[in-house]
């Protein structure tokens, strides 16, 4: 693995212990707002997932209502015609 870009970290040995705290801080605060940001990035792919799921069956949805819209539309139909065949007599 090839080294990280930036600036080598100073071992806990070298500075004051204010100095010291405060750079174990500032390590932990980077390293958990990228823990962060790795959730996020997770969780916005499972929601993206998600949505495709949901317009994937809003689209089966869309094609079943207007498949009964079409049979409802030919009964209708039919029982139009049955009706002009039964008051013709």
């Amino acid at each position: 693995m090839p080294p990280k870009a930036g600036r080598p970290r100073l071992p806990d040995s070298v500075g004051t212990k204010e100095e010291v705290a405060k750079r174990r801080y500032m390590r932990d605060y980077n390293s958990k707002i990228a823990r962060d940001i790795q959730q996020l990035d997770k969780m916005e792919q499972e929601c993206e997932e998600e949505l495709k799921e949901i317009k994937k069956e809003k689209k089966q949805l869309e094609k079943e209502y207007k498949k009964s819209l079409k049979m409802l539309e030919d009964a209708n139909k039919q029982a139009e015609d049955i009706l002009k065949e039964k008051t013709k007599k």
